[in-house]
């Protein structure tokens, strides 16, 4: 699938999210990033990395490369800031969405946001692998989360079944739970996370300690952040609407997003809050495995 279907084409693309989303309510203009694996190019293991603070709207490289790339797995994420959280809102590229160290297979993009995530920090760097630790490049809670859940990999290049990137993904949850509960933080904090290698693909859409507020709060933490999925064969323009066409039953193509990425919404199911979903391919196609997170 061309990069562009996702990005730019769709009525409700992640581009158009960017500026006019359709469920979250404020605009993402803080950056956007893809990654994009494609099993006949070269270093096929290797995701297509781009990420820039250029609008997407007005990114005029993305656009062009976005029409010449077909992508077999495509993570991709707008980043919206929170002013009101220091350092979080710098606009940098090291701050875009997905990353990826050198020599892992592994990416992850997040929706959401820390509470007190500064006095967090020293805790986590218990988590942390060294070697890690001194790649980490900008400001924002998501690259950390991101070093904590590598340190808990045996090697960087693990070739991992779903159900061990479920496990890792957890592991990571539940360590951020035992430090925020040793710093005493109890401020809702979204972790919708997008983890992947290019072959299986774990999302979660998970809150601490939802509903609870503490200080000034900006709109990203009165809801509990959506995520939605949908599955078939086709993902195009039929009849003039965006939407995913063919069986479930014989599905061989998922679309996960925070909000559908169409107008017409009759295909998508909304993801339960704080679940964990697992995808993973084989030769018969795709298996969608949605399951409870108890942390």
């Amino acid at each position: 699938m061309p990069l562009s279907t996702l990005l730019y084409d769709s009525d409700s693309s992640l581009v158009r999210q960017a500026y006019d989303p359709s469920i979250m309510g404020f605009m993402n203009l803080a950056g956007c990033g893809v990654a994009a694996w494609n099993a006949e190019s070269p270093y096929a293991e290797e995701p297509l990395i781009y990420k820039d603070t250029e609008l997407p709207m007005y990114d005029h490289n993305l656009l062009s490369l976005s029409r010449k790339f077909s992508g077999d797995c495509i993570i991709g994420h707008v980043r919206g800031a929170n002013y009101f959280a220091a350092g979080a809102a710098d606009v940098t590229r090291s701050n875009c969405h997905p990353f990826r160290l050198p020599g892992h297979r592994l990416c992850m993009a997040h929706n959401g946001g820390l509470a007190d995530f500064d006095s967090m920090k020293f805790d986590l760097l218990e988590y942390i692998r060294p070697e890690i630790a001194s790649k980490i490049l900008g400001t924002t809670d998501s690259e950390w989360v991101y070093a904590v859940m590598m340190s808990q990999l045996d090697g960087p290049d693990d070739d991992l079944e779903a159900g061990q990137i479920a496990d890792l993904v957890l592991e990571t949850l539940k360590i951020f739970r035992e430090v925020r509960h040793r710093r005493g933080i109890d401020t809702a904090s979204g972790v919708n996370l997008f983890v992947s290698d290019g072959k299986s693909l774990v999302a979660t859409r998970f809150t601490f300690d939802f509903g609870c507020y503490d200080g000034v709060l900006s709109a990203s933490n009165l809801i509990f952040h959506s995520l939605w999925y949908t599955v078939g064969r086709d993902y195009g323009l039929y009849d003039g609407l965006w939407r995913m066409g063919g069986s479930v039953d014989d599905a061989d193509a998922i679309v996960v997003a925070s909000e559908p990425l169409t107008r017409d919404t009759t295909t998508w199911i909304e993801v339960p809050e704080y679940s964990m979903l697992t995808v993973s391919r084989g030769e018969a196609g795709i298996s969608v495995d949605a399951v409870d997170l108890e942390i």
